[in-house]
């Protein structure tokens, strides 16, 4: 039987297709690596973005707390000290007389000692009063949002907003306020007043480590033990 050989054009096609099928394939794992090195490319690229997006927050959130701690001394404080200047002037004795306490779910007020002409004087101070709660609902709000850093204003002004918030609250019975008109002042002062107690904790706990790490225990032998 005679074997017929494939025409020469057939083989030098398959040939071609083959070479050109090699090819294709160290062409396909090039593409594979340059579209693999662009994803990672890619993602480094949004890392970096999100990186940069979270330092310019932070540092616009520290910039934020700066700012407002300057104000918080250059108006809520001044106001506190225009009204405590306009109640020794007048002879006020309204927020002494006012007993508050704080509670699990809130605080009190006993206003049973409260002298009426104070209150009726009080009503001398309206615009320092105003102004005074004002700045403090706007100082607590900036926190509160965090538009700016709550941490930095706690190390910086937590005792005095406390002090200042609860003269704040000694107004309520004055004014016609909502519970929820005075809410960001409240929220932030109970915020502040458990850190503050948690710190205090922190630092009893290290003083009484401290001391028993320096106590050393002596037991004494029984007579007739040995």
């Amino acid at each position: 039987m005679t074997t017929i050989d494939p025409p020469l054009l057939f083989i030098n096609i398959r040939d071609w297709l083959e070479i050109l099928y090699f090819i294709s394939s160290i062409v396909l794992m090039l593409l594979a690596g340059v579209g693999l090195w662009q994803l990672k490319l890619a993602k480094d690229q949004l890392e970096t973005s999100k990186n940069i997006f979270k330092t310019q927050s932070k540092r616009a959130a520290v910039e934020a707390a700066v700012v407002e701690c300057r104000n918080f001394a250059e108006t809520v404080i001044q106001e506190s000290l225009a009204l405590d200047r306009f109640c020794i002037k007048e002879g006020i004795t309204y927020f002494d007389d006012v007993i508050f306490k704080k509670t699990d779910e809130g605080f009190s007020l006993d206003c049973k000692n409260v002298d009426n002409n104070d209150a009726e004087k009080l009503d001398g101070a309206e615009e320092i009063i105003t102004k005074l709660m004002n700045g403090m609902e706007v100082y607590a709000l900036f926190f509160l949002s965090g538009i700016a850093d709550e941490g930095i204003a706690f190390h910086t002004n937590a005792k005095t907003f406390i002090e200042l918030a609860e003269t704040v609250f000694k107004i309520i019975p004055l004014c016609n306020i909502d519970k929820d008109d005075i809410k960001p002042v409240k929220t932030l002062y109970f915020m502040w007043h458990k850190k503050l107690e948690a710190k205090k904790l922190r630092i009893e706990r290290k003083e009484i480590e401290n001391k028993l790490s320096s106590y050393k225990e002596v037991n004494l032998e029984s007579i007739g033990t040995n």
